[in-house]
C-alpha cells in the first residue's frame, strides 16, 4: 500500500465471501500484505485506512469449464488516496480492479477495459489529493 509514493503501514484488510467477513488484518510496517485465498469462490477485498478512501478489489478464483487444484500468486499494487472534504463517500466507488483466471495454466489476470473504466471513477479522488 502507498499514497503520493509513500508505503503506508497498517493499511486494515478485510477479505468478503459471501458477505460474510472470513478475514481481517493489517499491512505489515512496510505496507506489504500477503493473502492466502481458497480456490472455487468469489471474494471482495477491501483496503481500509482513516483519512483514506477506501478501495476494494474483486477476485473471482473459480473458472467455469476447469477444476482448479494449482497454487496462484499475483502481485497487486494499489496506491490510497487522501481523504478530504470533497472526497466522495468511497462505498459509492466501483472497486479498483477484478481478478480472475482465464488460463489455468498462467494463474489470475485481471480486466485492463475495467481497470481503464474504474479509474476515471476515482479522477476526482485523485484531483482532490
Amino acid at each position: 500500500m502507498e499514497s503520493n509514493g509513500k508505503m503506508i503501514p497498517g493499511v486494515s484488510i478485510e477479505v468478503i465471501k459471501d458477505n460474510q467477513i472470513i478475514y481481517e488484518g493489517k499491512t505489515d510496517e512496510k505496507g506489504n500484505y500477503k493473502l492466502d485465498l481458497e480456490l472455487g469462490s468469489v471474494y471482495n477485498i477491501a483496503f481500509i485506512k482513516d483519512g483514506y478512501v477506501t478501495k476494494q478489489v474483486g477476485v473471482i478464483a473459480i473458472h467455469p469449464e476447469a477444476e482448479l487444484t494449482k497454487n496462484y500468486a499475483f502481485q497487486l499494487d494499489l496506491e490510497l488516496f487522501e481523504e478530504d472534504s470533497d472526497t466522495p463517500d468511497d462505498t459509492m466507488l466501483p472497486p479498483v480492479a477484478k481478478l480472475y483466471i482465464k488460463d489455468v495454466n498462467k494463474g489470475f489476470t485481471y480486466d485492463k477495459k475495467y481497470v481503464k473504466w474504474v479509474a476515471t471513477e476515482f479522477q476526482g479522488v485523485q484531483s482532490n489529493d
